[in-house]
């Protein structure tokens, strides 16, 4: 987004942002958003320099910054000089600038150049050499840091002065730069309108990328420039008709609107046309008059439709024209030549069932058209398994025509050239009708089909008897075009078979020996890159180059320094090298990550440091429910605070107007991360899953630092967790396992507001080994933080009881839980629900350590108290009457144990249903009490029941599926010794 300089003018630049970023609030459903989230770069000259360093560097609310800019141009203008070379005070515009940066950060003197590394917005600021305009060459003041032809390096304040300093209005500006003094005079000084040069700047930054919207935003027409007639009085009025051309930032809009011309909603122009003619910089009394003009202009129709285009294209964020070309370097356009199709690598490995499914396809038909279409991960050998299709049934076809599909206009050359070389039309449309009506087999391959906005179908002939058509496509949506049986493929990772002997044959390709360390190196290399054809193919290609290099060796690489390891192959010269596209596993991934919405890519991040596998909806809903209630122990960190308001801003797009979820924006945004295969939808399991070396190369495009990545992925973890006991809760923690390990392998030492949470997961799963350093953190966290004596101390305490009694270190549980009942008993009183807890707590350990008449003691004054306070049937006197039964058990009281087993299951029933965890638990102990009452079928009945919710709630490996299973085993074997029947078990 750039704007242009205008003075007083300029405020219209403001208010027509502020129109377009309602309209973008209220496209992405989030009231909260703010240009320096929304734009990549921000730009301006004079006054549009100020609003872009407002927006971008200071990062202020378009609100913010519109009010800031009418005071500053009121204390900047509302006083003239009565004399001097300028009109206006230099002190004023420098005491104005300090006040604003000072308010925003704190400082005066902030450096214009950001600190923080991977600044998502970048701001760049215009002014002139003073000493040197020739060619209106103007200095740039960055945001951030380039390597070549940087900026001064200076404070905010003097990059403000300078892109305001025309020379008929304040006094140059000189700064210190390299210990030598530069003046500088105003960017509206040939720069009123910057916008050439920022694209060249884009260029420069973004030289891979691809530009989905330019705004560029004017201050209002100028007077008319004219030249003045000839005369005396005239000849000194030159100087006034340079300045106004100087100033007619309209030349260069113009010019723009050439060069993107055919591109679509590439280019906006935005620039009120009535009313502005003859304010003068420094009408600062009339600006409430350029307000009424623009919003004069914004109602009418046809502004109204540049402004939906700007915002559908600026939150679309799709790909239309590279940097360069928006910079205007011109490509030479090559000449037609047909291309003849290549053939496959001479390695090429296995996909044995691949290619007899569409060899099938493309071969069997005789009275139709077939249409196969291969989609999946750029990487996966798509192109790879076309040409080797094409190869094995070259005699079949009279015609083989192979198309770039990258680009319609590729695909038009490639058709076009055939019909020139095989004089069957000039153009491609002539050569597809021809296709359509010659009666010879012909087959087409489009290869790398991944431009979403090019339509396909159009391409294909509409018939063409025992022809063929074969499409390669990271689409999945081109899947529709299929005609035929067994005419789609999801091309995902070689087996582990085909991959190591790929990567074998391409390292021992000169037959050497096989090194002993590479045999168990090779298949851990393929496991770790996920079976990615391209990777596998690009390290044996680079092992094979380097002499010394081994696979083992290799693969200690790769795992210390994935991207550059890979990245080694675009260094291997031309013939060490099997293809000729030079793309690296990471960056053939690149232009489809151009072409997602801001939000798909924001969920990208979050996802990066999770697990690659088992990705859910629930996850995600979840946290935003309960983003502004989940209670944290312990007050955020710096990093944390810094980490919730990134998650709260990137799940806001998730919420509707009333705050609920919303599913269909959610499903949206997955549907265009799984559009160009970069995330798999598993509909058996409804979880979605990244390659192994996807999910790797998503970490390298988050913009914040590594440690704000790991915490807000740590936050919508912990955000999801809550402490319900249920079966949908616990079923939903058993799927958040694997994510909460990936955080914590990344950063182990997250805090203890987030162990807080973690370890629920744990307890919930049955992980007592992975639970008993987080448990121990918390702990210590919260005992030096809140003191001995605080609650959430205490319930550390018993966590760290509860974990040790559940890993079978029960003196230490009970040291602890001594202490703590003493605690409780003294600050809380006897009767407390905590304390009546940990006494019962207390009781089970007593019980596990074989003390049952000491157990039995205080859980018989557990229970009267909770009777007599809370009912006979509170969840909390169920568990107390629960716990005594199983004492009975435990003293031979085995009819007592089943009367009040019975009388407790029977509750919990009623109360919580049949597959709550705490009913299963009650149809655990009264199975067993049945089965020591020798009443083994009712057991077995139990039993089955209860085992097999345990399974499908708790997992087949959870502890209290595996002691259900060993218990119903030991009944299956008193039941066949009764019955006089050889016991089997295993």
């Amino acid at each position: 987004m750039v704007e242009d300089g205008g003075g007083v003018r300029g405020l219209s630049c403001l208010i027509i942002l502020q129109e377009v970023m309602r309209r973008v609030a209220d496209a992405k459903g989030n009231a909260g958003a703010q240009p320096h989230e929304h734009f990549d770069v921000i730009a301006g000259a004079g006054t549009g320099g100020i609003s872009a360093c407002m927006l971008g560097r200071l990062r202020m609310p378009v609100d913010k910054a519109i009010a800031e800019y009418a005071k500053l141009v009121k204390e900047v203008f509302k006083e003239k000089k009565m004399n001097g070379p300028t009109m206006y005070k230099g002190t004023k515009l420098q005491q104005a600038l300090n006040a604003m940066i000072r308010e925003a950060t704190g400082d005066e003197g902030e450096r214009m150049i950001e600190d923080q590394k991977g600044t998502e917005c970048k701001t760049v600021v215009f002014a002139m050499a003073r000493h040197n305009l020739i060619a209106s060459l103007p200095v740039l003041f960055r945001s951030y840091t380039v390597t070549t032809n940087p900026g001064p390096d200076c404070t905010i304040r003097e990059a403000l002065y300078a892109t305001m300093a025309h020379p008929d209005l304040f006094k140059p500006i000189d700064i210190i730069d390299s210990s030598v003094f530069q003046s500088f005079v105003g960017g509206e000084l040939g720069c009123s309108n910057p916008l050439a040069h920022v694209l060249s700047e884009v260029k420069r930054i973004y030289p891979d990328r691809q530009v989905a919207c330019i705004i560029s935003i004017g201050a209002g027409h100028a007077r008319t420039i004219r030249v003045p007639t000839t005369s005396r009085w005239h000849r000194t009025q030159d100087v006034i008709v340079m300045k106004d051309m100087a100033r007619d930032s309209e030349r260069v809009a113009e010019e723009m609107m050439g060069r993107f011309e055919g591109t679509g909603a590439v280019y906006i122009r935005f620039n009120v046309d009535q009313g502005m003619q003859n304010m003068k910089d420094g009408s600062w009394e009339r600006i409430g008059e350029a307000m009424q003009h623009t919003k004069a202009y914004l109602q009418k129709h046809e502004t109204g439709h540049k402004l939906e285009e700007a915002v559908r294209a600026s939150t679309e964020r799709r790909g239309a024209v590279t940097t360069a070309h928006a910079a205007g370097q011109i490509s030479r356009i090559p000449d037609a030549v047909f291309t003849r199709c290549p053939a496959p690598t001479p390695f090429y490995t296995g996909r044995e069932q691949e290619n007899t499914q569409l060899i099938t396809c493309i071969t069997g038909a005789v009275n139709e058209l077939r249409v196969c279409v291969v989609y999946g991960l750029g990487g996966v050998g798509k192109t790879q398994l076309l040409l080797n299709v094409i190869e094995r049934t070259w005699n079949e076809w009279d015609h083989i025509i192979f198309v770039d599909a990258s680009s319609a206009g590729a695909i038009e050359k490639e058709l076009t050239a055939f019909g020139k070389a095989n004089k069957t039309g000039d153009a491609y449309t002539a050569v597809i009708r021809w296709l359509e009506t010659c009666g010879k087999r012909w087959l087409v391959a489009f290869d790398n089909a991944d431009t979403a906005s090019t339509n396909l179908r159009q391409y294909i002939p509409a018939r063409g008897r025992g022809s063929s058509a074969l499409i390669t496509t990271r689409l999945p949506d081109l899947a529709r075009l299929a005609r035929g049986p067994g005419s789609t493929y999801h091309l995902s990772s070689m087996s582990q078979s085909d991959g190591a002997a790929l990567l074998a044959k391409l390292v021992y390709s000169g037959g050497q020996p096989v090194m002993d360390d590479d045999i168990t190196a090779t298949d851990q290399l393929v496991k770790d890159f996920g079976g990615l054809a391209l990777a596998i193919v690009h390290a044996g290609a680079y092992i094979a180059h380097s002499p010394g290099m081994t696979i083992a060796k290799y693969r200690l690489l790769f795992m210390s320094r994935r991207q550059r390891i890979l990245d080694e192959y675009n260094k291997l010269p031309p013939a060490a090298k099997l293809d000729e596209h030079g793309d690296t596993v990471y960056t053939t991934w690149r232009v489809c990550y151009d072409q997602l919405q801001l939000e798909s890519r924001e969920l990208l991040w979050l996802i990066a440091y999770l697990h690659y596998d088992g990705i859910f909806e629930d996850m995600f809903k979840r946290a935003a429910q309960n983003m502004h209630s989940q209670h944290y122990p312990l007050p955020l960190t710096d990093l944390q605070l810094q980490a919730q308001r990134r998650v709260t801003q990137s799940l806001s797009a998730f919420l509707a107007r009333d705050g609920q979820w919303d599913t269909v924006r959610f499903t949206q945004v997955m549907a265009d991360l799984t559009s160009y295969s970069l995330i798999d939808f598993d509909r058996l399991n409804l979880t979605y899953r990244v390659h192994v070396l996807v999910h790797d190369w998503a970490k390298t495009l988050v913009l914040h630092a590594p440690e704000l990545a790991i915490e807000c992925s740590a936050t919508v973890l912990s955000l999801s967790i809550d402490w319900m006991k249920d079966s949908e809760s616990l079923a939903f923690k058993r799927q958040l396992e694997l994510h909460i390990t990936s955080v914590l392998a990344h950063n182990p030492n997250l805090g203890a507001n987030y162990a807080y949470y973690f370890q629920e997961v744990y307890y919930c799963t049955g992980q007592c080994r992975q639970r008993a350093p987080l448990v121990r953190y918390i702990y210590d966290e919260f005992q030096q933080e809140l003191g001995d004596e605080h609650q959430e101390t205490w319930f550390a305490m018993n966590e760290f009881a509860v974990n040790y009694s559940a890993s079978g270190q029960l003196n230490k549980a009970l040291d602890i839980e001594i202490q703590l009942l003493s605690s409780r008993k003294r600050v809380q009183g006897e009767e407390h629900p905590h304390t009546l807890a940990t006494m019962g707590n207390l009781a089970s350990t007593y019980s596990y350590l074989g003390r049952y008449n000491e157990a039995e003691q205080l859980e018989v004054q557990v229970l009267n108290a909770r009777k007599r306070i809370l009912g006979e049937e509170h969840p909390d006197t169920l568990v107390s009457m629960n716990n005594l039964a199983q004492t009975h058990s435990d003293l031979g009281r085995y009819n007592e144990a089943e009367q009040l087993h019975t009388q407790v299951l029977n509750a919990r029933k009623q109360m919580l249903g049949e597959e709550h965890p705490d009913t299963l638990i009650s149809m655990y102990n009264l199975a067993r009490t049945y089965s020591d009452l020798g009443q083994y079928n009712e057991a077995e009945q139990l039993h089955t029941q209860e085992l097999n919710v345990c399974k499908r709630i708790l997992g087949d490996e959870h502890p209290d599926t595996l002691i259900s299973m060993n218990h119903l085993a030991s009944t299956y074997a008193h039941l066949t010794y009764l019955r006089g029947g050889n016991i089997n078990i295993h």
